[in-house]
């Protein structure tokens, strides 16, 4: 019993100091965006654009990536109650991306996020409400971008 406890903990500290680290818990990358290009300017291009920014203009990197985007955002009626009125909302982000390296396209994605809410009577919480969902799924979707970007 003592064999097996001596065990556990010496493969305890091996793991503890094996130094992983999550690829997107930091910005330490082997690639840096270039250039990013949107089809029509809105609200929440720019959203996704500042959480791009942080991997823009590093020169120490061996790979320059030109990024042009498409984004688009539906807000839906998913369900309406007996009197007709909205019940549900259903917001859909979706993004198709397309990446280049020297003037050269190397990949293109579609990315997709959608979420489900209930209505509110207060629409300036709803407003509210319907604004945090929208950061929250251009995180998600800036997290899916940079995960492709590592990948390519």
């Amino acid at each position: 019993m003592r064999k097996y406890n001596n065990l556990l903990i010496l493969v305890f500290i091996f793991l503890v100091n094996c130094s992983y680290k999550p690829i997107l818990s930091s910005t330490e990358t082997s690639f840096s965006i270039n250039k990013i290009e949107f089809s029509k300017t809105n609200k929440i291009n720019s959203k996704l654009k500042k959480q791009l920014s942080i991997y823009q203009k590093n020169k120490s990197k061996s790979k320059f990536y030109d990024l042009f985007i498409d984004m688009s955002k539906d807000k839906a009626v998913s369900l309406r109650d007996t009197a007709g009125d909205p019940k549900i909302f259903k917001i859909t982000i979706s993004v198709s991306i397309d990446v280049s390296e020297n003037n050269n396209n190397i990949g293109n994605k579609i990315f997709k996020e959608d979420f489900s809410y209930s209505n509110n009577k207060n629409k300036f919480d709803l407003n509210r409400y319907e604004k945090n969902i929208e950061n929250n799924i251009i995180e998600k979707l800036a997290e899916k971008i940079i995960s492709y970007l590592h990948s390519v």
